[in-house]
């Protein structure tokens, strides 16, 4: 009886650490993913295999910005949590009618966006997030630009648990590499260039 008490208060402290390490702590920063669900790709010289495009290349960047960029981001916070299950969820529902195969100026292409500061609020909102606590961080894909090899992006910074937006700020980058993937990944690798800064930023301001 004893030996069955035992176990199962193992198993209820595994249990409680596993959900505490979910739902995170103030101080955590909560890697949310790469939101592709309003993505615009632009060009007429470019993304010519949606099929592959839609959903294996969102799988692709996301992957790589696990792999690459995480490490930067703990630079910045030890206590780095990736949750990525509800943006994968948003990407899935991405298509290929998203792709716009015309040209235009920078400012027809580049400089203009269709995304509202509504619809960044109400993405954040959406998001079924494991954990409960932290500061979340997401990228919000705007466009991708071939004439212009360029790729736009919002950097959403808020608070977990009220969902209240912290930081958006709009990133354009260039684009630029070998491959596909490493081409349009490019600009993503910019933006958390510039993350330490308006890390401290928030950060200082609290």
């Amino acid at each position: 009886m004893k030996q069955i008490l035992t176990a199962l208060m193992m198993v209820s402290l595994a249990t409680a650490s596993v959900s505490a390490a979910e739902s995170g702590s103030p101080d955590t920063l909560v890697w949310c993913g790469l939101d592709y669900s309003m993505v615009k790709m632009i060009g007429t010289t470019d993304f010519a295999q949606p099929d592959q495009i839609f959903p294996g290349m969102l799988m692709a960047w996301n992957s790589l910005f696990v792999k690459e960029m995480i490490p930067q981001l703990e630079k910045m916070n030890p206590s780095v949590h990736t949750d990525l299950s509800a943006v994968e969820a948003r990407n899935e529902k991405a298509k290929p009618t998203q792709i716009e195969r015309e040209d235009g100026t920078k400012e027809e292409k580049v400089v203009a966006t269709h995304i509202k500061d509504s619809d960044i609020a109400d993405i954040v909102k959406s998001l079924k997030l494991k954990n409960e606590q932290g500061l979340g961080l997401i990228f919000v894909m705007d466009r991708l630009v071939k004439a212009q090899e360029t790729g736009c992006m919002y950097v959403v910074f808020f608070d977990v648990a009220g969902r209240k937006i912290v930081h958006s700020e709009r990133f354009c980058g260039e684009a630029g590499g070998i491959g596909f993937r490493n081409y349009w990944f490019h600009p993503i690798k910019d933006a958390v260039k510039k993350l330490p800064k308006t890390y401290k930023q928030i950060k200082g301001g609290k």
